[in-house]
């Protein structure tokens, strides 16, 4: 098979209607055409580890490590698309459009760790061609359980979706979908946006976890009364509350505290936004004194005060009471 499908036509000569023959071909006029776009195209975009990853298998994989994306969109993809990962290894080939099925590869890793490129497009070939290969490791091949060896570099949430899958699975068995009430379809049309949300690179295990919790309420609330967000159903009201977000700088609530209070540094401190970026390089000075608004929050994986308005410390760094 080629790489590319052709597409053949020929001029046929006319036929008599009195005396009926086989069709003739005039190969003079016979022209060779790209077949569709999409069919025969793939877009591309590379880049580069901007610092060192740890995967779950224990492997470092350096900074400036190659990797890459795919897309066979027919129009040139947006540059940033923050929920699409890029992969550690990726063979293609095969026939365009079965990528799923014909494509190899794994290793996910988040927009955010990598310095990107612009995208190119390519033919897409028919055998098997290698973009990148940084591990056979089946353990990292199946993850995107991947983050930086220097902790001071920003970190993305991993979450683990195996709970959120099956509930999800749970629901789509057990919901006679063609029997809901206006109320109903809505909830499950807005719980479809989340469980994609949920699933995207950069999800707070808190989101998905909340996002778990109400799909199995729900679930068990149609089973005592035939519907998902009515009828003693409390689930009505939890979407807002669950509402998972793709964005990898989401800002949780840990746990509550009594009230407002001061606290003193023991170490010097970095001030951060909500994203997790420091503010600047200035440090807040070991033994000053910050005002915390009683609860703390997590943030990549980190415990943090609430100091001000988009203004967090390392929890860390204050002095036990």
């Amino acid at each position: 098979m080629k790489k590319n499908k052709r597409i053949i036509f020929a001029t046929i000569a006319a036929l008599s209607l009195a005396a009926p023959m086989a069709a003739v071909f005039n190969f003079d006029n016979v022209q060779t055409v790209s077949a569709n776009h999409q069919g025969t195209k793939i877009w591309l975009q590379y880049g580069t580890l901007k610092y060192a990853l740890k995967g779950p298998s224990g492997r470092v994989y350096p900074a400036g490590t190659k990797v890459v994306r795919e897309l066979s969109n027919d129009d040139k993809p947006p540059i940033s698309l923050p929920a699409r990962p890029f992969y550690l290894t990726l063979l293609i080939g095969g026939l365009p459009g079965m990528q799923t099925l014909q494509d190899e590869g794994g290793g996910e890793i988040a927009q955010a760790y990598v310095n990107y490129e612009d995208w190119h497009e390519i033919d897409y070939p028919s055998d098997d061609v290698v973009l990148v290969q940084n591990t056979e490791d089946y353990t990292d091949l199946a993850s995107s359980d991947f983050h930086p060896v220097d902790s001071s570099n920003p970190d993305v949430p991993w979450a683990n979706t195996d709970a959120l899958d099956h509930a999800f699975g749970q629901y789509l068995s057990d919901i006679n979908f063609s029997k809901l009430s206006k109320a109903d379809n809505e909830w499950g049309t807005e719980m479809g946006k989340r469980y994609d949300a949920a699933k995207a690179m950069g999800a707070t295990q808190e989101s998905v976890d909340a996002l778990t919790k109400e799909i199995n309420d729900v679930v068990a609330n149609y089973k005592k009364t035939g519907h998902l967000v009515s009828g003693n159903s409390n689930s009505s009201n939890s979407s807002n509350s669950s509402n998972s977000n793709s964005d990898s700088t989401t800002v949780t609530p840990a746990k509550r505290k009594s009230k407002s209070r001061f606290v003193k540094l023991r170490k010097a401190s970095y001030q951060y936004t909500h994203k997790g970026k420091r503010v600047s390089k200035k440090k807040l000075k070991k033994g000053a004194l910050v005002k915390i608004n009683g609860k703390t929050y997590r943030i990549m994986k980190k415990t943090f005060y609430r100091i001000g308005k988009n203004r967090y410390i390392r929890k860390v760094n204050v002095a036990k009471n």
